[in-house]
């Protein structure tokens, strides 16, 4: 019986009209296409397809590295280049027939870094010459040679002779880490294990100084970093006999797990190391999940249907951030035994929620139904033959990311279907938030409230997680009834909310996403509750707390210009634009700025209007910074625009900037922006935007 209800639920939920455009063409000089690809390699078996898709991605890298070194920016080349090497981190033997297409362009990084004086990229730069680049091997050792001993040199001059080996053992680490060839973890343990006896005799025979700690603090993680490193490296077995057995650095528990390991190779034995290296070090201060997920994998290379490997798996791709790749081992998981691991679904369900909201917001929500279509064949067969009502609350789950990613794109409806039938499902604070989020966006203020009411019904308020969802719901029912007009009633739930932000404690106990996320919820509130200038000193702390997260940069910058605060916008536009918050939101951001400026009459801000300037490619939002400089026509720009959400920006930055002829009149320009506003989308700045626009008279 349950079976039959889940699968009648499952057909009820996929009855979803598809929408009139295509899907988005894959970008990879995009970020975000991107890192989807990159997340898709690592359940690709090797072979000329994988390759294929690989050197595919390190082309698009290799563009992108290009306009770097093009604009002298060292630090943005270092991050590519670090995204570039890891796609060989699980086969780096194949690195030199790789990324061979790109040996000169290697060899411009090496000179750009060593310009810059960034030892650690101009190391790994070296070392993917050394593989790439077999005719000058020895010339590329012997410069890495010369930068390790440099790096020796500084360290001994700090700290006296007793320092030497520290700074080569912090250059290499990253990079044998990320790249683990033989040859470079050979050389990286072997300064490990010589440094870790040498500082052994020394406090033996003299003792602890300030200048030999200072030097060697890291020392206390020997026996940890030789585990870390090997492992990563698919040399499991070999850990115990390169570990340091006692003295500094040594990790007795690490130690017997590792000759177990060794010894008598059981998934439990695996399971067992991979859970030592997965701990904080109480040294390092976190443990290391890829070299965890290497112990997990060499595991299950000889027990590969373990239960408790594949979950322990899992949960390290997880931490790693492969959606695609945690979400195969759940399934092969939950598939390999007839008892239902019900916290493995439920974590299953969050990762199939990730990749369809992923799918979507990417603007391929066809893509994300025929996602959705595979969630539920395979829920809906592990119901038939394992009976459990975790299922029906798997399947809530995804489909309440569904239900956001559809919302991204305007498809409102679709939308709310989903996240109703996820709430019909198993009750979700997401589907809830979301739901109440489209309908005061869409002016439904009653039905808002109604699933505020319903949401908050579900939380205590005892522990922080509760309090953190009951203060965004609080916040949105706030709006609701501001924008109802009943003003009173929404001061006071606004102060309920910032009651309940505050309960959370102080910012610097809370990750820095969601402390972020409270100053900009909280600048928003002062701001209803009529204190500008606390408000916006709050929006601007929201970037200070977490000046890396284009979210919360772009969305201070959007709230800013919202309320009309142009110049309070200009200065958190300017923050994000030295952070690394990547292209695509800087460019969104340096519109919004262009059509305030042009709104107002004023000049446009000259950091904005350099960043537009200097974007090439072909990507959506390269294309609309090259139609707002002039530099394509508003007609190939209209061409490129196939999906809806694009033809809606086009025809708001047409009307505003002042690209399309036919918005020349002020009543055409308001036209265009009324379309804008009934193509719904209404998580996107562009539509709260529109309709401050619309609503106000011009300048």
């Amino acid at each position: 019986m349950l079976a039959a209800l889940l699968a009648q639920a499952g057909c009820a939920g996929n009855m979803r009209t598809r929408p009139s455009w295509p899907d988005a063409p894959v970008a990879l000089r995009d970020d975000a296409d991107r890192d989807q690809a990159i997340d898709a390699l690592w359940v690709m078996a090797p072979g000329a397809a994988r390759d294929h898709a690989r050197a595919q991605i390190a082309d698009a890298i290799a563009r992108r590295i290009e306009d770097a070194i093009g604009e002298d920016r060292p630090f943005a080349a270092a991050l590519l280049l670090d995204q570039l090497t890891w796609m060989w981190h699980a086969d780096p033997s194949t690195l030199g027939t790789g990324l061979r297409p790109q040996a000169e362009l290697l060899r411009r990084l090496r000179a750009m870094f060593a310009k810059s004086g960034a030892l650690e990229p101009t190391l790994r730069t070296l070392v993917v010459l050394a593989e790439v680049d077999a005719g000058r091997r020895a010339e590329h050792l012997a410069e890495l040679d010369e930068i390790l001993a440099f790096a020796d040199e500084l360290a001994i001059a700090d700290n006296g002779d007793s320092a030497r080996r520290s700074q080569p053992i912090l250059l290499l680490q990253p990079t044998a880490l990320a790249l683990p060839l033989s040859w470079l973890v050979d050389r990286y343990v072997a300064l490990l294990v010589e440094r870790q006896r040498v500082v052994a005799t020394l406090l033996d025979t003299q003792g602890a100084s300030m200048q030999l700690v200072r030097a060697h603090h890291d020392v206390l993680s020997t026996g940890r970093r030789i585990a870390n490193v090997l492992a990563r490296a698919g040399r499991t077995q070999e850990i115990h006999a390169r570990l340091p057995l006692k003295g500094i650095g040594a990790d007795r528990e690490l130690s017997i797990r590792a000759e177990l390991v060794a010894s008598n190779p059981t998934p439990e034995a695996y399971r067992a190391l991979a859970g030592r290296l997965r701990e904080d070090d109480p040294h390092e201060r976190k443990g290391d999940a890829a070299a965890a997920l290497a112990v997990c994998l060499a595991g299950l290379a000889r027990f590969p249907r373990d239960e408790s490997l594949l979950v322990a798996a899992a949960g390290d791709a997880r931490s790693l951030g492969r959606i695609e790749h945690a979400i195969q081992l759940y399934e092969t998981a939950l598939g390999s035994t007839d008892e239902v691991d019900a916290a493995a679904a439920l974590r299953l369900g969050t990762l199939y929620g990730e990749r369809l909201e992923r799918l979507a917001t990417g603007g391929r929500p066809n893509a994300a139904l025929d996602a959705w279509r595979g969630v539920l064949t395979f829920t809906d067969r592990e119901a038939e033959e394992h009976p459990h009502t975790v299922w029906q609350q798997t399947q809530a789950i995804a489909e309440s990311g569904l239900g956001r990613g559809l919302a991204s794109q305007g498809l409102v409806a679709d939308a709310r279907r989903s996240l109703r039938a996820s709430l019909d499902r198993a009750p979700s604070i997401d589907a809830y938030e979301t739901l109440t989020t489209i309908d005061v966006q869409t002016n439904e203020y009653a039905s808002a409230r109604r699933w505020v009411a319903s949401g908050l019904g579900l939380l205590g308020s005892q522990s922080s997680g509760d309090r953190y969802r009951r203060a965004k719901l609080e916040r949105l029912d706030g709006d609701a009834l501001r924008r109802a007009g009943r003003s009173k009633e929404a001061a006071a739930v606004y102060l309920d909310a910032i009651r309940s932000w505050t309960s959370l404690g102080d910012s610097k106990r809370l990750p820095p996403s969601i402390a972020a996320e409270r100053q900009l919820d909280l600048g928003r509130t002062f701001w209803w509750l009529g204190d500008p200038d606390r408000a916006v000193e709050s929006v601007l702390e929201a970037i200070e707390l977490d000046v890396e997260n284009s979210g919360v940069v772009a969305s201070a910058t959007a709230f800013l210009l919202e309320v009309g605060r142009y110049a309070d916008a200009l200065d958190a536009y300017h923050r994000g634009l030295v952070a690394d918050i990547g292209d695509r939101a800087k460019v969104y951001m340096a519109l919004w700025i262009a059509c305030e400026a042009k709104h107002r009459g004023e000049p446009l801000d000259r950091l904005a209007a350099e960043y537009l300037a200097s974007r090439e490619g072909d990507t959506w939002y390269e294309l609309l910074a090259r139609a707002a400089t002039g530099r394509i026509s508003f007609d190939r720009l209209r061409a490129a625009a196939t999906t809806g959400p694009r033809k809606a920006e086009v025809a708001y930055y047409g009307a505003l900037l002042g690209l399309d002829p036919q918005a020349a009149a002020p009543a055409d320009k308001r036209v265009i922006l009324e379309r804008v506003v009934a193509a719904g989308l209404v998580l996107d700045a562009e539509y709260d935007l529109a309709r401050r626009y619309l609503a106000a008279p011009a300048p």
